[in-house]
């Protein structure tokens, strides 16, 4: 029997799962969220509820910074105009 103070490392296992392509169940799958299909067939709304937020928040969000910009140029015109009144 040998005694040992120190404990020495084991070698690192890796754990690897092994991944398989399957081409045609990719393409099903990625026709099943265009059409907003789920495992049952039947039409996922939370997916479509998902999207039309998403989309009308990057709407909102672009027309906000339209406002914002032109609120923006009508500030600066006023200025230039007050500039060439007052000072010019």
């Amino acid at each position: 029997m040998k005694i040992v103070f120190f404990r020495t490392p084991k070698p690192r296992q890796f754990k690897y799962p092994p991944r398989y392509y399957d081409a045609e169940k990719e393409r099903w799958e990625q026709r099943k969220k265009e059409l907003g299909l789920s495992e049952d067939g039947k039409t996922d709304f939370s997916s479509r509820i998902n999207s039309n937020w998403n989309r009308f928040r990057k709407s909102d969000h672009s027309r906000k910074r339209k406002a914002e910009m032109s609120v923006l140029i009508y500030l600066f015109i006023v200025a230039l105009l007050i500039y060439f009144i007052f000072f010019a």
